[in-house]
């Protein structure tokens, strides 16, 4: 083992690597369908960190890499949140967070006072908060505060977190059960409801009408504005025996037959606007028309919105769907473009490699990341990250290594690009920084407080496992009850939002079980940017207030 430990000790990308490696295989373990996930790095962290015979040199990770990794994952969590945060803070949406900010506060006061009385440190009573809400940025805001200052040990945060972590991911499952069972007849009502809707309005399908409606004849689609009345759009139109792809300027004409495309619960709508249904199916008849899915992966048209785009002009062509993340979606004249994007479009057959060619259908150019921008963005998000806030009683708070870079993601997630700039990231490279991200960092930090882990748990880790019982325990219960009765949700809008305070993975997956509802997703993202940057700063205030009260 001695001569394990040297070669470990010899070789920093060794123990870095190692550990995440041996963490993730602990994270794929599962128990009564619970894991520990990407957490599971963590704990292996700690154990390596702990292995440390008396008078050892300790194993160590430059801090560096953990303030890499910390960088990349949290602006990643900010690129693809932007949209969703943004468009959260209305209607419902300030209903939702003001509930899980008023549940986050309460939490955290509590878990501070019970805190002093239980003689923790500042830096552990921080990082039973972030455990106990299993908030990984969190506990990074809070670590990087305290290094090279004198509010502490600045392994006490991981400490604290790691105690509390287990019940953190446990605790919030058992909540949504307990919830679920008090509201069981509301769970099965509302998950038929959501199911239909979400069908109705986000699943496109298509259908083939007659023209017999004679407001219409003798009219321009355009003139009509038939997408913003019906919701559909006219893919295909026959008119005697001739099948074409329609513009805006194509005049409707009585027994034309059309193909619209569109949501259900629009397609009903269908034959009171054109007329009637027809068994016709246009999309089998023999014609000079071509149908196929092209990827998006020019830069330049990132942000664009399809009805900039005026493909009706340029190539006499129809977007009728749009494929983003997994899910189809019904083209609308304002959606904007994300690289990556699949698009269902309908052309001339003579002008597939022109459509093709516009929107560059590669591969390759949609996996490759602007690099300046990238550069540029964390750039920004570390600067801003360095600005103090002052708070009362002379000190000062600041967004850190995790907030600076987590709002600059926020923010340059909206705007998607700017000029040549493209600030939005595809997918699947999204995940990946993500990922490498969060390892990084749990590694870094596991490792560094794993021989202050193996101390506390001979005494004062019992302390820190009942406190982030009752962290955990509080909070969820309260957001709960908040924006069931306060924010007026749903009982399937309030497991999805409950799992977006809580920020975790596991809670989002089983929230998804029990509803079987899309709308587990609407209601997780609208709470969950909030979540995340509030858990980042009230992390980081407990740490102020606990140190001023004496928690040292």
């Amino acid at each position: 083992m001695d001569s394990l430990r040297g070669i470990l000790l010899s070789s920093e990308p060794l123990i870095l690597f190692g550990v995440i490696g041996l963490g993730f295989m602990l994270g794929q373990i599962r128990v009564r369908g619970v894991s520990l996930g990407v957490a599971g790095v963590l704990f292996a962290g700690l154990a390596i960190g702990g292995w440390r015979p008396d008078g050892a040199e300790p194993f160590a990770i430059a801090h560096q890499v953990t303030q890499v990794g910390l960088i990349l994952f949290v602006y990643a969590i900010g690129l693809t949140s932007g949209p969703g945060f943004f468009a959260s803070l209305r209607k419902r949406g300030l209903r939702f967070n003001a509930a899980v900010l008023a549940s986050l506060l309460i939490g955290a006061a509590t878990t501070l006072a019970l805190g002093g009385l239980l003689g923790l440190t500042a830096g552990q009573v921080a990082g039973v908060f972030c455990g106990g809400l299993t908030n990984t940025p969190a506990l990074a805001a809070v670590t990087e505060l305290m290094t090279g200052n004198t509010l502490g040990d600045a392994s006490d945060p991981a400490v604290g977190y790691s105690m509390a972590y287990p019940f953190g991911v446990i605790g919030g499952l058992l909540a949504f059960e307990i919830f679920a069972r008090l509201n069981r007849t509301a769970v099965e009502d509302e998950r038929a409801a959501a199911e239909a809707e979400a069908g109705e309005t986000t699943r496109p399908s298509s259908a083939n009408f007659k023209v017999t409606n004679s407001a219409l004849c003798g009219k321009a689609i355009g003139e009509l504005r038939v997408q913003e009345a019906t919701g559909l759009i006219v893919s295909r139109l026959r008119h005697g025996n001739e099948v074409v792809i329609p513009t805006k300027y194509t005049h409707l004409e009585q027994g034309d037959v059309v193909v619209a495309v569109g949501p259900e619960v629009a397609l009903g709508g269908g034959v009171s606007y054109f007329g009637e249904r027809s068994d016709d199916h246009l999309e089998l008849a023999p014609a000079p028309i071509s149908m196929r899915r092209i990827l998006v992966s020019r830069k330049e048209l990132v942000g664009r919105t399809l009805d900039s785009l005026d493909l009706d002009r340029r190539f006499n062509a129809q977007i009728t769907r749009l494929r983003r993340a997994d899910i189809d979606l019904a083209a609308t004249p304002d959606m904007q473009l994300e690289l990556g994007d699949r698009l269902r479009v309908v052309m001339p057959s003579s002008r597939k490699a022109d459509v093709a060619k516009f929107f560059g259908d590669s591969e390759r150019g949609a996996s490759e990341l602007d690099f300046t921008a990238l550069t540029l963005g964390i750039s920004a998000g570390v600067l801003l990250g360095l600005v103090p806030i002052p708070i009362p009683g002379g000190t000062s708070v600041s967004l850190g290594f995790a907030g600076g870079p987590l709002v600059a993601g926020l923010v340059l997630g909206r705007f998607s690009r700017t000029g040549p700039l493209v600030w939005s990231i595809p997918l699947e490279a999204n995940h990946a920084l993500r990922h490498i991200g969060l390892l990084f960092f749990l590694a870094g930090v596991g490792v560094m407080a794993g021989g202050r882990f193996f101390e506390a748990l001979s005494g004062e880790g019992l302390a820190m496992v009942g406190l982030g019982f009752v962290t955990t325990a509080l909070t969820t219960a309260l957001t709960l009850l908040a924006l069931r009765h306060l924010g007026k949700a749903s009982v399937v809008s309030t497991i999805g939002a409950t799992s977006g305070m809580q920020t975790q993975p596991a809670t989002l997956a089983r929230a998804y079980e029990m509803s079987g509802s899309d709308e587990t997703y609407v209601a997780y993202a609208t709470t969950y940017p909030v979540a995340m940057v509030g858990k980042i700063l009230i992390a980081q205030l407990l740490v102020v207030i606990a140190v001023a009260l004496g928690l040292d």
